[in-house]
């Protein structure tokens, strides 16, 4: 059903008002009309009510159509107005038009009367609901907080929304219009930026800048924009909305403010731990020196079994203490984050076997078998810290062997990744100690939480170790882990992100050995699994062939099977500790095997491979077994096959600290500095017994004066000394001798924190000891600085001995 309309009529006659009515309804429309014939009647209609639709006629006596026409328009009615005309003529159909109605009909064709009223009404209701829609949009812009802009290509401004006056503190729109938009901005820059962007990319987001208001306050703004292109294809002008971010803005400095204080307040109070941390480790270190020092010098003294046993015990008390001291620095640098790794070049199978070196003792003690599977094929030059990874197996080696009371303790390091730049090095120690009870599992990397933490306490220690390991593994690109179970020990593991850098030469490793290695076969006998497994593993990865049993028996069981005439050499490897038989009478057996042409006996031993010489083995290798020492010797052994007296393979380097020092060390004249008389007693008692000609001085001066009138070959230098400290005593050493002179200036100082080490070398100092200093790191370090700048002592006390 068609909605009824409500028509306004302006025609003096009736009868003609009464045909366009009857030419509408006769059209299909439904409407209600009024018929006015002067300004004043029609004034009075459209005050009365709401029209759909004017009808005019173009000439009356007291008033026209175009009048009519003028008067709604005159009071803003956008209604839809037809001229009807009696008159026929082009010029008052334009006339009309151009005075603004919607259409003009003849009255002589009213049948098209109801065609132009229905499509005037349908664009009338189009153009109210546009008109509509655009008050609500221009309502919409006109309440929004953000400043709305149109801006043509040369910087005027066209359009904008309330909000953009208010932001930019304009007082009206005109004086907006007639800104220089040039100077709104606080940094010129900034606008050649913004500029920049938008000519390339045609849009600017979330664009941060400085604004200057009307009043000369400056605000903070985002700004996005775009760029709008005409029909051509040219930007024709630019429009964007302006963000006030003022507010948010000063939160975010607030924020910064405040975490800086926090952060200021942070590095002071660990600064503040730091410097706490320093002296607390120069106040113990220093009465440690004494107490470590007095037990070592005393251990080397004519002592009864109960004097022995109770310097050992003040010597292991004072090595305990100094483990505690050192775990608990380094916790703290660690959570601090001021560890920072070494990048050094270094051979991982080198390193991995020095430390298995250095718990042998420890493990022969227990009776427990230590034993180390190194993966040969990895890159001999490996580029990190060897420093902290040894740190990392130390402490997990030292708790395998603590917390492990009888079987064996295996130390692996096999490839898990191989790259053009890097490896992946996964490290297990595994154990078969106590285990861990699952409820202090999930703690274990936690500080201070140990494996075993009841009241008892079997095992010392500050539960500081694993939670140190942690982080460094981190810190290499690795993480670490554990399986463990009660009484049946435990595999701790983690992963090394290692550079690949300088190769290597392993001088052990030799090109020939492949094709001697072909004519041998060798038998391993050995009571130990694990121990079978890795020299199993180590003689396979050269292309020996090879058999490993558990006992003796076994052993002369595969030997009476050997084959007449073979011509394959064959070597026998025995565990000196071999149960259930004796291994030298298990050795004279063997080489008293008739069959077997080329037998050899290399045998493994705790004690030093030096002490154990007979005639039944051909060869000792002191235990744990180092894959360097057993592919040297069995390559000895593969290329003397007539015979070969007895050999020591891989005996222990002479140690430092023999009783018989070398003579030449009486040439080496060294002065140490300290004021610390405890500290000078022990330190003079040390150069003793190793050897040295050494000369005392109380305190910085005094040294300096010794230093210039004795000239010694070696200054050992405490760093913290009253009136002039070491630091300030070795940068007067270097002004003092120029270029003419360089002594070797050893710091010798109780601060071990991070950089001490550094601030030593750059003070002038060649090279650093923390104390409390050890007979043997004590002459390593001397002998070392007298192999590299002093070799003319050497060379002279040999020629003198010769």
């Amino acid at each position: 059903m068609k909605q009824s309309r409500h028509m306004l009529i302006v025609e003096d006659s009736p009868g003609d008002a009464e045909l366009e009515v009857r030419a509408l309804r006769q059209g299909g429309c439904e409407l209600t009309y009024e018929r006015v014939d002067t300004p004043e009647a029609m004034q009075a209609a459209l005050e009365s009510g709401h029209w759909d639709l004017v009808i005019a006629d173009y000439s009356m006596p007291h008033f026209n159509g175009l009048a009519a026409l003028k008067m709604l328009r005159d009071r803003g009615l956008d209604v839809p107005f037809i001229l009807v005309s009696g008159a026929v003529g082009e010029e008052v159909a334009v006339e009309a038009m151009k005075c603004g109605a919607d259409d003009y009909v003849l009255k002589s064709n009213l049948a098209r009367l109801p065609l132009a009223v229905e499509r005037e009404l349908r664009d009338s209701e189009v153009r109210v609901e546009r008109n509509r829609a655009e008050a609500r949009y221009r309502s919409l812009v006109d309440r929004l907080p953000v400043g709305l802009y149109r801006i043509s290509t040369g910087g005027d401004i066209l359009e904008f929304n309330p909000a953009l006056i208010d932001m930019l503190g304009f007082q009206d729109g005109d004086t907006l219009k007639r800104a220089d938009v040039a100077e709104l901005w606080l940094h010129a820059e900034e606008r050649a930026r913004f500029e920049a962007v938008i000519e390339k990319e045609g849009v600017v987001k979330n664009f941060e800048m400085e604004m200057r208001r009307r009043d000369g306050s400056i605000i903070w703004c985002e700004q996005s924009a775009r760029a709008v292109y005409d029909a051509a294809g040219k930007v024709g002008h630019y429009e964007g909305v302006l963000v006030d971010i003022t507010s948010r803005k000063r939160a975010e400095q607030e924020a910064n403010r405040a975490r800086d204080q926090v952060r200021d307040l942070a590095l002071e109070a660990a600064r503040l731990r730091s410097d706490f941390l320093a002296s607390m480790s120069h106040e113990i270190r220093t009465p440690l020196s004494g107490i470590i020092g007095t037990g070592e010098l005393l251990s080397r003294s004519a002592l009864t079994p109960e004097q022995r046993r109770q310097t050992e015990i003040i010597r292991s008390s004072g090595e305990m203490l100094l483990t505690t001291v050192n775990d608990i620095l380094d916790f703290s640098k660690l959570a601090a984050g001021r560890v920072v790794l070494e990048k050094l070049d270094f051979d991982l199978v080198e390193l991995t076997e020095s430390l298995v070196d250095s718990f042998a003792a420890t493990a022969r003690a227990k009776g427990i078998e230590l034993a180390l599977h190194a993966d040969i094929h990895m890159p001999t030059g490996l580029r990190g810290d060897p420093n902290r990874l040894r740190q990392i197996l130390n402490n997990l080696v030292s708790n395998a062997i603590k917390f492990t009371q009888q079987g064996e303790v295996i130390v692996r390091a096999n490839r898990v990744e191989d790259t053009a730049d890097d490896v992946l090095v996964r490290f297990e120690v595994v154990d078969t100690g106590i285990g861990i009870a699952s409820e202090t599992q999930g703690r274990l990397f936690q500080p201070f939480v140990q494996a075993e933490g009841s009241t008892s306490r079997r095992f010392g220690g500050t539960g500081l170790g694993l939670v140190i390991a942690a982080k460094l593994a981190e810190q290499m690109g690795g993480e670490i882990g554990f399986e463990s179970a009660p009484g049946k020990g435990s595999n701790f593991h983690f992963t090394a992100r290692l550079e690949k850098g300088l190769e290597i030469v392993r001088p052990w490793m030799t090109a020939t050995a492949t094709s001697c290695f072909n004519g041998m076969r060798v038998l391993i006998v050995n009571d130990s699994p694990a121990t079978r497994q890795v020299i199993s593993e180590y003689l396979s990865s050269w292309g020996i062939e090879n058999v490993a049993v558990g006992s003796g028996a076994e052993a002369l069981d595969l030997l009476k099977l050997a084959r007449p005439g073979d011509e394959k050499q064959i070597v026998v490897l025995i565990d000196e500790q071999i149960s259930g038989v004796s291994a030298l009478g298990l050795a004279r057996a063997i080489k008293q095997h008739s069959d077997i042409k080329h037998n050899k006996v290399i045998m493994f031993s705790a004690e030093s491979a030096a002490k154990n010489t007979t005639e039944v083995a051909d060869a000792w290798i002191t235990k744990p077994v180092r894959p360097s020492h057993l592919f040297s010797g069995l390559l000895e052994l593969c290329k003397n096959t007539d015979g070969v007296g007895t050999k020591t393979i891989a005996a222990a380097p002479p140690s430092p600290i023999d009783n018989q020092p070398p003579q030449w060390r009486k040439a080496v004249r060294v002065l140490l500095v300290d004021d610390n008389l405890v500290n000078r007693t022990i330190g003079a008692q040390q150069l003793s017994v190793l050897g040295y000609t050494a000369e005392i001085a109380d305190g910085a001066r005094p040294g300096l004066e010794l230093v210039s009138s004795r000239r010694p070959d070696i200054v050992l230098m405490d760093c913290e000394m009253p009136e002039m400290d070491g630091y300030e005593a070795v940068a007067e050493i270097r002004r003092r001798e120029g270029d003419t002179r360089h002594t070797v200036v050893i710091a010798l100082t109780a601060h071990a924190t991070e950089g001490d080490r550094a601030r030593c070398l750059n003070a002038g100092m060649d090279d650093y000891l923390s104390k409390p200093v050890k007979l043997k790191s004590l002459a390593e370090m001397l002998d070392t600085w007298v192999r590299g700048k002093l070799n003319h002592i050497l060379t002279s006390e040999q020629h003198m001995t010769g």
